[in-house]
């Protein structure tokens, strides 16, 4: 098993890389955004790599989309992550192996639940997905691209809606108007329309929890991601998700937060390029 690895979790706002040195993880971590480009990218892993005391043997990168075996980024709403491959990374210098992000977060919580059969990863931060873990397989679906919670739609009165565009960060702030600063210093502040949005996110993800719980029957669902910690949001997520929910299937399952959930895709990363796992 490799030793010295890097781990990344290449998010649509952020990128954060993960690395062991001397028994401690050190990381960095720098801004991104959905137009921000593959050198750019590329160049901050490498300016990590260089700052460490040895040249990794491997670099597991967690991506959000859709994911092609360990090699290829098919799709991510990184415009210039589509079509990125493990080379364009590793450039002939070591191992490299992707992953989809809430795939990776999956894998870092699955270790954590071992005599449970099913353990579901959800993560909600710019968007929503979902990792199912069950009977020691990945559920990945035909082309490995299972999970992309925050596609599927829901019928509203304005009609069809992605679970994205009602539940996630980025459709939050945006019906917001504002940065993510301004809009938890209101919710802070008690300021009514920014409460009555963030209650109508919470009350699409609940729903979005009582699809994966029909679905899935986990006995776990961990539950991260920088939008389920807003103020309120998982409150109302799940007491929507537990008044919509059959109750012996809500009773069945347990509700946590990652262990680590600032590095959960990293860490998850860096344990798919360390084990050699396959899906």
């Amino acid at each position: 098993m490799m030793k010295n690895v890097v781990g990344v979790d290449m998010g649509c706002t952020k990128m954060l890389m993960v690395a062991e040195v001397d028994g401690q993880l050190v990381e960095g971590k720098v801004p991104t955004g959905l137009d921000c480009s593959l050198e750019y990218l590329a160049g901050e892993i490498d300016r990590f790599i260089a700052g460490l005391p040895y040249e990794p043997e491997g670099l597991g990168i967690a991506l959000p989309g859709l994911v092609e075996g360990d090699r290829r980024l098919q799709f991510s709403d990184i415009r210039a992550l589509c079509g990125v491959t493990a080379d364009d990374f590793a450039k002939g210098r070591f191992r490299c192996r992707l992953i989809n992000d809430v795939k990776a977060a999956t894998v870092a919580e699955a270790a954590n639940y071992p005599e449970k059969d099913t353990v579901a990863v959800m993560m909600a931060g710019s968007g929503l997905a979902l990792g199912v873990y069950s009977k020691q397989r990945m559920y990945t679906g035909a082309g490995g691209f299972a999970g992309e919670l925050g596609y599927t739609v829901i019928a509203t009165e304005a009609g069809p809606r992605k679970v994205d565009e009602l539940a996630g960060g980025i459709g939050i702030l945006d019906r917001a108007g504002c940065d993510i600063d301004a809009f938890l210093a209101k919710i802070r502040d008690g300021d009514g329309d920014s409460l009555a949005l963030l209650e109508r996110a919470g009350f699409y993800c609940g729903l979005a929890i009582t699809n994966v719980l029909h679905l899935f029957n986990p006995d776990v669902l961990v539950i991260g991601g920088s939008t389920s910690t807003y103020p309120g949001y998982m409150d109302t997520a799940l007491r929507t998700a537990e008044k919509h929910t059959l109750p012996d299937m809500f009773q069945a399952c347990s509700f946590a937060s990652p262990k680590d959930g600032k590095r959960i895709a990293a860490l998850g990363a860096m344990q798919f390029l360390r084990t050699g796992m396959e899906f």
